[in-house]
């Protein structure tokens, strides 16, 4: 993933975003620098939850979403936000064939 497809930051976060192989999108999520499993775990949660509702706009991609640990206490309203401003940049980027 890392050679192609595409990549849009906002704030603290980070999407890399690739054609998926069928219309269901697929996410994965990385929590570079949380300070313990707890930590990174809460990140994870709380990114499935802002990223859900946003995927329903978004389909047939396959993504890694990236919040580095110190900013893993951001607030909900602003993590929905910056991952929906990222992921949408991202998915134009790629539909357009851009790479990065």
């Amino acid at each position: 993933m890392r050679e192609s497809g595409s990549e849009a930051r906002s704030g603290a976060i980070r999407v890399r975003v690739l054609p998926g192989e069928s219309t269901a999108s697929r996410v994965a999520f990385a929590v570079p620098g949380a300070t313990g499993s707890v930590t990174r775990n809460r990140a994870r949660r709380r990114l499935r939850a802002a990223i859900a509702p946003i995927l329903m706009e978004h389909t047939g991609l396959d993504m890694v979403v990236s919040l580095p640990g110190r900013a893993t206490e951001m607030p909900f309203p602003t993590l929905r936000s910056a991952l929906s401003t990222a992921l949408t940049a991202a998915a134009i980027s790629s539909s357009q064939g851009v790479r990065t």
